[in-house]
């Protein structure tokens, strides 16, 4: 089996969807979310209003203010849309395990006696599930022992991102995910080996 395998895989998905989110911290909430399919077609791109403030550090990194979300609707309000996407899609993500537990954790916090065994919830349980983490098989592509940001990532590739929103937006990471799916994927042979660049 190929490193480029997954790459692949995924990219010849009918049914690809990527997932990126912004939050209010490392264990905080989802402030931001954004879903592209394989055409990179936007399937859901909002902003959230969490339940807890934006820790001062994330929101350096991403611009979102508490004010910004003051007025927007909850997780509670976009979660039977969400639910929707997420049941019916194969849903990749750079750094699955982060972006997935964060919308759990959101989900707890803000929809009214959020059970994962409920049948309001089941399109969670296919998400978890089934996505799978770009970031690593990134990382196992290219011989690293340890993972690379994405923007590094796609320094690396060559890929262009002039045209997208800026890094640490949820559409915009979304859309850079999915090039740098569809651009390994499109190599010959197997991954040159190069070392990262450390920013």
């Amino acid at each position: 089996m190929s490193v480029m395998d997954p790459f692949r895989r995924w990219a010849a998905l009918p049914n690809l969807a990527v997932l990126d989110t912004e939050t209010t911290g490392l264990h905080g909430e989802v402030i931001e979310l954004a879903i592209v399919d394989g055409s990179g077609a936007v399937l859901f791109d909002e902003r959230i209003r969490p339940t807890c403030p934006i820790e001062p550090g994330a929101q350096a990194i991403h611009g979102i203010t508490d004010a910004d979300l003051a007025d927007l609707p909850g997780i509670a309000h976009h979660w039977p849309r969400l639910r929707s996407i997420l049941a019916e899609r194969h849903v990749l993500i750079y750094n699955r395990d982060f972006d997935v537990y964060r919308l759990l954790h959101s989900l707890h916090m803000g929809v009214p006696h959020w059970d994962p065994q409920a049948e309001h919830t089941q399109g969670f349980g296919h998400f978890h599930r089934t996505s799978e983490c770009v970031m690593r098989a990134y990382a196992a592509s290219k011989g690293y022992r340890r993972w690379v940001k994405l923007v590094t990532a796609c320094r690396d590739e060559r890929i262009e991102t002039a045209d997208l929103d800026a890094a640490h937006s949820a559409l915009g990471d979304a859309l850079r995910t999915l090039r740098l799916i569809q651009a390994v994927a499109g190599k010959d042979g197997p991954a040159r080996l190069v070392f990262p660049t450390t920013n």
